[in-house]
């Protein structure tokens, strides 16, 4: 898997957009890349509702590494995600969560391990505020559209959509930038002076524009 940035950075020489960090930062980082197909799930503010049932309904089942995806939480005053439901993400084998809202206990979910992307983390819950209204649906985050057959990668620094319809394209172009860009750091690392180890990348930024 190549690094998060490299395929950010190939999907806007195409582009393509994507990165969705900003907004979301790691909550509990992954230590190495990890990429997973998306689970969808929209949630609205409202004074009554459905609450978070469907979203209760989606933990409870076989997720085979998938990252649950949440949309709409940015309208929610209080935390969307917390300890209990990456206790039975994790239980379920999801790869990772990504949240459009706030988060809470980042100590414990360190502790679970569930690689955790959100806009930011407080301490309060919804208070039945939250309600989710559609699963496996399309949801934008900071301006990027999340499809269901989508994928996420996700690593230390941060996390980006890729299309499925160019899924494979993508992690190939980007595997090859990343081996570029390790070039131009071994180059300098034996002393080479930045204006020629850079050519090592640019050669490949230059055939991936064509």
């Amino acid at each position: 898997m190549p690094p998060v940035s490299a395929i950010a950075d190939v999907l806007r020489l195409w582009g393509v957009d994507g990165w969705l960090t900003p907004p979301l930062s790691p909550v509990v980082a992954a230590h190495a890349p990890v990429i997973g197909r998306v689970m969808t799930i929209s949630i609205i503010a409202g004074a009554a509702g459905p609450g978070l049932a469907p979203l209760y309904s989606m933990l409870s089942r076989e997720l085979s590494g998938r990252f649950v995806v949440i949309g709409g939480g940015t309208h929610v005053d209080g935390a969307v995600w917390g300890e209990i439901m990456a206790t039975a993400a994790a239980a379920n084998h999801a790869g990772g969560v990504l949240v459009d809202g706030l988060v809470r206990d980042v100590p414990t979910m360190a502790a679970i391990g569930l690689p955790t992307y959100a806009s930011a983390d407080c301490v309060v819950g919804p208070n039945g505020t939250a309600h989710a209204v559609e699963v496996g649906g399309t949801i934008t985050i900071g301006g990027v559209s999340i499809d269901p057959l989508d994928s996420v990668a996700v690593d230390a620094t941060g996390c980006v959509r890729i299309p499925h319809a160019r899924l494979d394209e993508v992690l190939e172009a980007s595997v090859r930038y990343a081996a570029a860009e390790d070039r131009v750091v071994q180059a300098l690392t034996a002393g080479e002076p930045l204006t020629s180890a850079y050519l090592h990348k640019k050669t490949v930024v230059d055939e991936l524009r064509r």
